[in-house]
């Protein structure tokens, strides 16, 4: 049993807007933050890439968007995934009828994607939206691991089963209640003082936000009050007194003491 806490502070919707990718840099330069997940099929993806590259720090992982925005190949190699104007649906829900061919091979080509804008490997695979509900996506996910031995955000009891039984690395536990009515200082800190012995994932959505990011999100000032309390002197305080160790996915399979 590990003796230590490990903490990943992952912040999603990396490359989404040029506000996302300001916050997740300031975040990670000024804060707490170990680790994002780049979304490559957005506007902002080849600037997260050179965030990325000025902070050689920070983890990136691959935000697996099969929803809220296009796809990588053209729609009409993945008709099952995409609607009239060949946008991905909105909502995980409007995957239903989408084919596992279709999913797999648009999530190969976000992979491919990824390694193209950033020459090297993502350090963890996750989904947008905790598509992986839908079985096609679970499947997929599952198999981009095999593919590539990578480490897989783990949600839910259910699936840290099934990552377990397929050999596949994830984390011990995974926190999300720091999210929109949570997003306040005492609460992060109560996270921090009931954070458990092994490796633990925070996920985050740190933003400045600017005029591109209301119009994409309806989740916006939330993300700047993520900002303000990821890059609160007091927070990495009450994170080192607590003997709390900072990694990122890249880490997860050499941090064992």
């Amino acid at each position: 049993m590990a003796s230590t806490k490990r903490l990943i502070v992952n912040a999603d919707d990396f490359g989404r807007t040029s506000g996302i990718n300001r916050g997740v840099a300031e975040s990670h330069r000024r804060g707490i933050v170990t680790s994002a997940t780049l979304m490559v099929a957005h506007a902002g993806a080849l600037e997260a890439a050179r965030v990325a590259t000025e902070n050689p720090r920070l983890g990136v992982g691959l935000h697996l968007a099969l929803t809220g925005g296009p796809p990588v190949l053209p729609p009409k190699q993945i008709p099952s995934l995409v609607d009239a104007s060949g946008q991905l649906p909105e909502k995980p829900e409007g995957l239903a009828k989408a084919t596992p061919h279709d999913v797999l091979v648009e999530s190969r080509a976000q992979l491919k994607r990824f390694r193209e804008i950033l020459s090297r490997p993502p350090t963890h695979i996750d989904v947008h939206r905790h598509a992986q509900r839908v079985p096609a996506v679970l499947e997929a996910l599952v198999i981009l691991a095999w593919e590539t031995g990578l480490p897989v955000r783990c949600v839910s009891l259910e699936m840290k089963t099934r990552l377990k039984r397929e050999g596949i690395p994830t984390t011990d536990r995974f926190i999300d209640s720091f999210f929109d009515a949570g997003t306040r200082l005492e609460g992060l800190l109560r996270i921090f003082g009931e954070l458990e012995l092994g490796t633990t994932e925070l996920v985050c959505h740190p933003a400045v936000v600017d005029d591109e990011l209301p119009a994409q999100s309806a989740h916006a000032d939330p993300r700047a009050r993520e900002l303000q309390i990821l890059t609160d002197p007091e927070t990495r305080q009450v994170l080192q007194a607590a003997g709390i160790r900072l990694i990122h996915f890249g880490e997860l399979q050499t941090s064992a003491p």
